[in-house]
C-alpha cells in the first residue's frame, strides 16, 4: 500500500463519512511526484524534451492545473478539447492530433505557433489550401504509420513512401517539421526501441525539428496491480535512455530534435482512486453477493482487460465474509468490482479501489446513474470537493 492511499484511509476514517459516494478521489501528491519523475528521467537524456499531457485520458481540472504547473503542454483531439486547452495554456502550448477533421481550427493552432501533427494527406492537402486562402505560411508535423514487430495493426498515421514524399514537397504554404507516432498496445521496452530507430530514420530524411513519440508507456503502479502483468515493468529512465541511445545513432546532441511524449495513463492512472459504498450483502446459491453504490463502468481500463484492480475495505462494522463477489449497483448482470475477497465487510462500509485514474471519468457513462463526483486530495492531507456528481438534470436536461 502506498503512504499516499495510507493517507486518504486515514483521511476517510478520521471523517467518518463523506458527504456522498461514488467518489472519485485524485491524489495531489502521486500526480506531481510522477510528473516530477518523468520530467526528471527525459531532461536526463535530452536538453530539448516536451511533455504533453494527454487531455482525453482525464478532464479533470485540478489535473490540468497541475500539469501545467510544471511545465506540461496539452495533447488535445478534437475542437472541443481544444477548446477547453484553450482555459488554461496559450496556443504556443498546446499540441493538436487526432482524427477529427478541422481545418481552421489547426491551421490557426499552428499559425499561433503550437504544434499539429496531421493524421492523413486529405486533411494535410485542406491545411495547405486553407493557409493559401488565409495567406499563411505553417508548420506542421505528420503522423506516420509503422508496423512493429508483434505489434497490432494500426490504421492511423501515413505511410512514408516515395509518393508520399513527393506529395510532402509540393505543399505550398506547409513546411513538414515534425513526425509524430502513436500505436496501441506497445508498452514494452523492445517496441519502444523499434518505434524510436525507425522515426529516428524518417525525421533524418524530412529533417525534422521534432519527434513526438505518443503515449502507450507504463508509469508507476500499485503493486497489487504490476503482479497481474507478464514480464519487466519499465520505469521512466528506461523509456528516456531507450529513445536516447537510439536516436543517438543519427543524431548528436547539438543536432538532436526536440523530443516528445504524450504521457496519461503513466502519470494519472495511480494518482486517482474510486470510493464506494456497501449497500447489501447476501448470500445466493452458496456464494456471498456483495452490492456497491458505484458501476464498474466508473473505472474501465482501456487496452488490460481481465486485471482486477487493487483495493481497500473501510471497515466501521463487525461483518465479515468469505470468497463474496462484489457488484455494481446497476441491473447488468457483468457489473462486478472483484471477486473472491475475503474478509471485514459491513452494509455501510467503504470500498476503495486505487489505480483507476486512466480513462475512468471520460468514458463512465451516464448509463442509470450518472458520473461520479470527484475530490482533490491535497499534499497537507486534506479532502477538497472539486465536481458534483450528475444530477437528473445533468443527465437528461441535454434532450430536447
Amino acid at each position: 500500500m502506498s503512504t499516499t492511499i495510507e493517507k486518504i484511509l486515514h483521511e476517510l476514517e478520521s471523517r467518518g463519512r463523506v458527504p456522498f459516494t461514488p467518489l472519485y478521489i485524485v491524489s495531489e501528491e502521486i500526480l506531481k511526484d510522477n510528473i516530477d519523475a518523468m520530467n526528471r528521467a527525459f531532461f536526463s537524456r535530452f536538453d530539448r524534451f516536451i511533455l504533453g499531457y494527454s487531455y482525453k485520458t482525464n478532464y479533470a481540472k485540478d489535473v490540468l492545473r497541475m500539469v501545467h504547473q510544471e511545465g506540461g503542454y496539452a495533447e488535445v483531439v478534437s475542437p472541443m478539447e481544444l477548446a477547453h486547452a484553450r482555459t488554461f495554456v496559450d496556443d504556443s502550448k498546446i499540441i493538436y492530433n487526432g482524427v477529427i477533421r478541422d481545418v481552421v481550427g489547426k491551421v490557426e493552432l499552428a499559425a499561433h505557433g503550437g504544434i499539429v501533427n496531421v493524421e492523413n494527406l486529405t486533411e494535410l492537402r485542406d491545411l495547405d489550401a486553407h493557409a493559401d486562402l488565409m495567406g499563411l505560411d505553417i508548420q506542421v508535423g505528420i503522423r506516420v504509420n509503422l508496423r512493429l514487430s508483434g505489434a497490432e495493426f494500426s490504421r492511423f498515421g501515413i505511410e512514408v513512401n516515395t509518393n508520399t514524399l513527393e506529395e510532402l514537397s509540393s505543399l505550398k504554404h506547409i513546411e513538414i517539421t515534425g513526425i509524430h507516432c502513436h500505436i496501441t498496445k506497445s508498452r514494452a521496452l523492445s517496441l519502444w526501441r523499434e518505434k524510436a530507430e525507425k522515426m529516428a530514420r524518417i525525421a533524418k530524411q524530412l529533417g525534422a525539428k521534432y519527434i513526438d513519440f505518443g503515449g502507450n508507456m507504463y508509469g508507476p503502479m500499485n503493486p497489487a496491480l504490476a503482479a497481474q502483468f507478464n514480464g519487466y515493468i519499465p520505469s521512466f529512465q528506461d523509456y528516456a535512455d531507450c529513445l536516447y541511445d537510439e536516436l543517438s545513432q543519427l543524431f548528436s546532441d547539438e543536432d538532436m530534435p526536440t523530443v516528445i511524449v504524450e504521457p496519461g495513463t503513466p502519470i494519472i492512472s495511480n494518482a486517482q482512486s474510486y470510493l464506494t459504498t456497501v449497500t447489501d450483502i447476501k448470500t445466493v446459491a452458496g456464494k456471498t453477493v456483495c452490492t456497491l453504490d458505484g458501476k464498474s463502468l466508473d473505472v474501465t481500463m482501456i487496452g488490460d482487460s481481465g486485471k482486477q484492480f487493487p483495493f481497500y475495505v473501510i471497515s466501521s462494522g463487525e461483518g465479515h465474509v468469505e470468497d463474496a463477489a462484489m457488484y455494481g449497483c446497476t441491473c447488468l448482470e457483468p457489473d462486478k468490482f472483484a471477486d473472491g475477497y475475503s474478509g471485514p465487510l459491513s452494509v455501510g462500509d467503504y470500498v476503495l479501489f486505487d489505480n483507476i485514474g486512466s480513462y475512468s471519468n471520460t468514458l463512465a457513462p451516464r448509463f442509470i446513474q450518472g458520473v461520479p463526483a470527484m475530490a482533490r486530495f491535497s499534499r497537507n492531507g486534506k479532502l477538497r470537493f472539486t465536481k458534483l456528481m450528475d444530477s437528473s438534470s445533468t443527465v437528461f436536461g441535454e434532450y430536447l
